[in-house]
Formats: C-alpha cells, structure tokens, sequence
C-alpha cells in the first residue's frame, strides 16, 4: 500500500475506465490498495497489425490476469450500456485515458460523481492528445489534473493538481510514463479528499483554455523549412509512437531521435553529410539537425548511420528529404 494513502471509508464501489498503458498504472495503484473495481470498462478489441488479429487493450490483459470483471460496450453511452453501469450502483466511476465522453446519464449514476485523470495542467491542452502537444510546443513544464467529469470535454471543476518539470531528454514514451506514474499516486490523493468532504472542487478558467487536436498524418509529416527546434520537437513529441515521418527517395522513414547541431546550416531537408558513427546531418529552416535514429518502411529500428551505410548515395551528399512521394 502506497505509505501515504490511508485508504477511504465512505467510497466501497468505483467502477474503473481505461484503455491503453497509460491507464494501468492507475488501475494497478487502486488495486494494490485494496479499491477493488467492481466493474473495468474499456474499449472493444481491435484488430491491428499485417494479420489483422484482435488484440487486447493493455488494461484488458490487467484484468485477465488479475480476474477483474470487464465490459467492453461499443457505445458507452447507449441504453445497455448505462444499464449495466446503473446495475453496479457505483459510488465513484474514475476515468483515465478511456477516450470517450460520457453522457449526462452515465455523470448522474454515482453517488459522488465521475472522476477523470488528464495528463495536463487544465484547462491548458484539453482533449485528447496533451503530452504530445506540450512537447510540440517545447513546455518546460506539464502535470496531471483530476477534475469531476460534465458533458463538456474535460472541462469540469478541478479537485487535484500536480506539476512535473518537462526534461530535455523527454519523448513522448517517457513523459507518458512519467505522469502515468505520478497518476497513480494523484488519483489516491482526490480519492482521499473526495472520501473526506474536503476535495473542494475549482472551476476552470474558461478564458485560458486551450485545446489538443488528434494525431493524424498531417500532424506526423515533418516539415523541414521549420526551425531545427520546432521539427525536434514534433519528433520527440512523436517518439517512439506513432513517429514523425519523411520520405527518402519514395521510402517512408520515421525519424525517433536528433539532436541540434547548431554549427551548420543548410538548405532545408538537404542531407549535409553521414558523420561515422553518429548519425545522418539535415537542414532545416534554421540550423541543422543530426538525425540519430530512425525507423524505414517495412524495416527495425536503426541508427541513422547503419542506414546510410546501406545508401552511398547519402554519403555523397546532395539528397534530400521530402515532405511526400515523388
């Protein structure tokens, strides 16, 4: 049991919401300090891949192994669905990372509310993608925010907040796991104030409210006339999934890691030079970037320089990356 909880009275029945890896750790903390959700709601299986095989969500698999009853509806929000939500006569339902929004017949079921989990420091990066637009826009600084779920996305009253620093070295793979982590341990301490009278709830100040927009591939496709920061970032912001993409010679190349490489400049997107060992040298808008490791279509991750080892051509020099297929 986490030293600082010290367990809640009042609240007996949560129901849990949450999908990806970025929700087990919360449902693992409340596990191991004996909240035992009644109920675990996730997403339906997916079929993904070449195979197209069904594939279980990260929480699922938690579940199976931890004999945690599951619910997977295709629409949260239909009649069977708040049926069997209403069944359980929740007391508290805690969300995080679920993906959905709940309606106002769902928010209405417990007796103190829904609860979600945003890795953000609301109401700055509402919707669904935050981490990686902090590291987009080059945030020294991120959080977590525990917040009572309305109808509106992720604009309830605040009960909880927590800052972390965002460190250079930080791709999205590492800050989500990260807050993840430091998500455990916040969802315990709104689970105490709320079990305790006192969680206080703040509104949000719609004023600076700001808003994350879904990873498509327009957002991934790197941009080379941008500045070297402004393209690192979107990588790192992008590392180690889905990745920022370009193209080589009609190959589709992810690019998961560059450093700057502020004494040299080039024309953008133009490939500089291999430097032995280290990495392949890019243009950009400003100065330019080494491009350290990479992932080509249909291939492993590598370094950049092992694949320029396989194209002469690139330590000839005058090639370039484009934005699309030629």
């Amino acid at each position: 049991m986490n030293k600082a909880f010290q367990g809640i009275n009042r609240i007996k029945n949560v129901i849990f919401m949450g999908t990806p890896d970025f929700a087990v750790p919360i449902l693992s903390s409340l596990v191991s300090n004996s909240i035992i959700p009644t109920l675990v709601i996730t997403q339906p299986d997916k079929k993904r891949g070449r195979g197209q095989k069904l594939k279980l969500s990260p929480i699922k698999q938690y579940c199976l192994c931890h004999n945690l009853s599951v619910f997977q509806p295709q629409d949260i929000n239909g009649e069977e669905a708040i049926k069997r939500i209403e069944s359980y006569h929740p007391d508290l339902i805690i969300a995080a990372a679920f993906g959905k929004i709940l309606s106002q017949e769902i928010l209405n079921i417990p007796k103190f509310g829904c609860i979600n989990l945003h890795p953000s420091l609301l109401p700055k990066y509402r919707g669904p993608s935050p981490i990686n637009w902090a590291l987009f826009n080059g945030d020294k600084e991120t959080g977590n925010t525990i917040f009572f779920m309305t109808k509106k996305m992720d604009a309830g009253d605040i009960i909880y907040q927590s800052k972390m620093k965002i460190m250079p070295e930080d791709n999205y793979g590492s800050l989500s796991k990260k807050l993840s982590e430091k998500g455990a341990e916040d969802v315990l301490k709104a689970l105490s104030l709320i079990d305790n009278g006192i969680a206080n709830p703040i509104q949000q100040d719609e004023s600076s409210a700001t808003f994350s927009k879904f990873i498509n591939r327009d957002v991934r496709r790197i941009c080379w006339t941008k500045s070297a920061e402004d393209v690192a970032n979107l990588i790192r912001g992008l590392s180690p999934y889905p990745g920022a993409f370009t193209y080589f010679q009609n190959m589709e190349i992810k690019i998961l890691k560059v450093k700057p490489f502020p004494d040299n400049k080039g024309i953008s997107g133009f490939i500089l030079k291999a430097i032995k060992d280290r990495g392949i040298l890019v243009g950009t808008g400003s100065c330019a970037l080494l491009i350290e490791t990479i992932k080509p279509e249909g291939k492993k991750e590598m370094s950049a320089y092992a694949f320029s080892l396989g194209h002469p051509e690139i330590l000839r020099g005058n090639k370039r990356f484009n934005n699309g297929k030629q």
